[in-house]
């Protein structure tokens, strides 16, 4: 890392000392004026977060575990921008002290005006839509506890300027499934959408996607019942009002084999192949609604529940269903420096043979942040 940035320290002083000087009392504006319309402007960011929270873990009706988690958050980030003209790009790292360092985006836009085109790693159309400030679990969004989220993946994206974005993303989710064996084959990109309406008073979403990939010589128990295709999909809409000072938002969404699509959404195991070799899919429901007031310009104060729902479309199948909700507050202490303490529960509801799990999570702690 350290590397990364000194060597793209040395290019910058290269060009500044090597930029062409009529006058010998050339200022330095004009050299750095020189050296943004060689290689574009930069801008580095960065963001420290640390989580504090103390989770009360119930199994079941016999096991109890408690954790202290006091750690730097895993979604703390290093990044830069580059502006040249009507390119822009972003480089920007994952850094944590357990995991490592890992790539978070990387990614190319060219401004044709309308819009833009973005290559590379960045938010899918479904993966960049937060209407949760839920910040326990590295800043958790209520994703996939009834908050829809398609992650960061390589893509090919068109984001217009009326608010249209489509995109032609890589397919991270096929397997072969419960099958013993068989060849996966992935022939199509997965795809979304999202339509997002805003103003003063409210916003809305409109969103959805489709994926599909074949699972040659499918093998169940010994016996090869040939090829069979994997669809699966997802679409929802969402919306909010902004009261001032009061706000409100929700989502609903449905999809099936929601874990193939790519989609967090606990405790969904995705489609499955029957005895006879068939495709056996996994409905899945997502709900949210999120309610808060700003006390003032700085502080917030919100509240939120979520519900998630898997059924698999077979006989005897029963609704695997998860819920949580939290209440926490945005406290300002400097500049970009601020605190969000907060209580919440996780709770797994019923498992997959619509029996109550015995299993939730009990939290409360806060997030510490600087961005800088």
């Amino acid at each position: 890392m350290q590397k990364f940035w000194a060597f793209l320290l040395a290019i910058g002083l290269v060009f500044v000392l090597s930029a062409p000087a009529p006058a010998a009392d050339k200022s330095i504006e004009d050299r750095v004026k020189a050296l943004e319309d060689t290689i574009g402007s930069w801008t580095i960011y960065g963001s420290a977060r640390f989580q504090t929270f103390y989770n009360d873990n119930d199994l079941n009706t016999d096991t109890n575990d408690k954790e202290l988690v006091w750690d730097s958050a895993a979604n703390a980030r290093l990044g830069g921008k580059m502006v040249k003209d009507k390119i822009s790009g972003v480089y920007e790292l994952g850094v944590d002290d357990d995991a490592g360092v890992l790539t978070r985006l990387i990614y190319g836009a060219y401004d044709f005006g309308a819009g833009k085109v973005v290559i590379g790693q960045d938010y899918t159309p479904l993966g960049s839509i937060f209407y949760s400030n839920q910040v326990a679990a590295n800043d958790a969004n209520m994703f996939g506890w009834g908050a829809i989220y398609g992650n960061r993946v390589p893509q090919i994206k068109l984001q217009m300027k009326n608010g249209l974005e489509f995109a032609l993303v890589e397919n991270k989710s096929s397997s072969k499934l419960n099958a013993e064996a068989g060849d996966v084959d992935v022939l199509m990109p997965k795809l979304e959408v999202r339509y997002n309406l805003k103003s003063d008073l409210f916003f809305a979403d409109v969103f959805g996607g489709y994926s599909s990939f074949k699972v040659e010589d499918v093998t169940i128990g010994g016996i090869n019942f040939g090829d069979e295709t994997v669809n699966a999909w997802a679409v929802g809409v969402g919306g909010g009002l902004n009261l001032d000072p009061a706000f409100i938002r929700a989502q609903v969404y449905l999809a099936q084999n929601a874990k193939n699509f790519g989609l967090s959404h606990t405790d969904a195991n995705g489609a499955k192949f029957d005895a006879q070799g068939g495709v056996v899919d996994e409905d899945n429901l997502g709900a949210l609604l999120i309610v808060g007031t700003k006390l003032s310009n700085k502080y917030t104060v919100e509240a939120g529940f979520g519900y998630v729902s898997s059924e698999l479309d077979e006989s005897g199948s029963d609704k695997d269903t998860a819920m949580a909700y939290y209440l926490n507050a945005t406290i300002p202490i400097y500049g970009s420096f601020f605190v969000v303490p907060e209580v919440g529960v996780l709770d797994y509801a019923d498992g997959k043979d619509g029996k109550n799990e015995h299993k939730d999570t009990t939290y409360f702690g806060a997030k510490w942040q600087i961005n800088f």
